[in-house]
């Protein structure tokens, strides 16, 4: 475990179907590779920039590099694009041209096109979508995810958990709450109490996810489905090791799951204008 710790942020080692995915890509591909460099790949990482397309690529470049630079991102031996389909929840026959980080990370989670709010459900018949997380654990793989945002926000949540609904974050949330957008939340056919596998913290409790980093404490520390024990308590009793300061990954033992909590929802972020220079209060002109 302290292997993979050393190598958290060069690393997540997991996403076994993808990894075959590219490794077929690539050995198929006329590139730079011999089909020898390819097999040699053992590590995938996938790396989400939620809501990035290539306008804010293009803008990155064009303010970092200029119009006729490189970015490093540029200088990568393969690049595609793909399109991530959205469908209406009633009929899933139909698009929608909106999409949201739920349904765009279920995609990219499961390879299945669902429609917007869900985490790794389908659309309509709201049917548990299986994971390229679920697929890596059960090929005995080290699986790990790491974010900015809470660890139970959609984009994470979708590799990690399975209910109807974004908003449907902790036990509290899982019916007639406010969740993203305003929208009132209802997963009651998600709680334990009828059949589902809980609330998106409660999923991750459970989980055999071997690393988890980001923000989302306050989702912790509520009390769990039916119990007088913490969401954050549960976790604990199926070995993890929680902290919440990178330092005390030193204190972690081998023998334990991580899961790093660093802020009570998204990690604070701090804007930089030209020059470093740190973000200001907006002035009356």
């Amino acid at each position: 475990m302290k292997f993979l710790i050393s190598r958290l942020f060069l690393c997540i080692q997991c996403l076994g179907l993808l990894s075959l995915a590219m490794l077929t890509s690539l050995a198929n591909a006329q590139s730079e590779f011999t089909q020898g460099e390819v097999a040699a790949a053992r590590n995938v990482i996938l790396i989400i920039g939620d809501g990035m397309d290539d306008q804010q690529i293009t803008m990155a470049r064009n303010y970092l590099k200029g119009a006729r630079g490189k970015l490093l991102l540029d200088s990568m031996p393969l690049r595609s694009s793909t399109q991530v389909l959205t469908v209406m929840d009633s009929d899933p026959q139909r698009a929608v041209y909106v999409a949201d980080s739920a349904n765009s990370g279920s995609t990219l989670a499961t390879g299945v096109v669902t429609s917007r709010g869900r985490i790794a459900t389908s659309a309509y018949s709201d049917e548990d979508l299986i994971s390229i997380v679920e697929l890596a654990e059960a090929a005995g793989l080290s699986t790990g995810i790491v974010t900015t945002a809470s660890v139970t926000d959609a984009t994470p949540a979708t590799f990690l958990a399975h209910v109807s609904g974004r908003g449907c974050e902790n036990p509290s949330m899982m019916k007639d709450a406010e969740g993203f957008g305003g929208i009132v939340v209802d997963c009651h056919r998600d709680l334990q109490a009828s059949g589902g596998p809980g609330s998106i913290s409660e999923q991750i409790a459970a989980s055999d996810v071997d690393v988890i980093l980001g923000g989302g404490s306050q989702h912790f520390t509520v009390k769990a489905e039916a119990s007088q024990a913490s969401v954050a308590e549960l976790a604990r009793n199926n070995n993890f090791y929680i902290f919440n300061e990178l330092a005390q990954v030193q204190q972690a033992p081998s023998n334990k799951k991580l899961l790093g909590l660093f802020s009570k929802s998204t990690l604070p972020v701090r804007l930089r204008g030209e020059g470093g220079r740190g973000a200001e209060q907006p002035r009356p002109i």
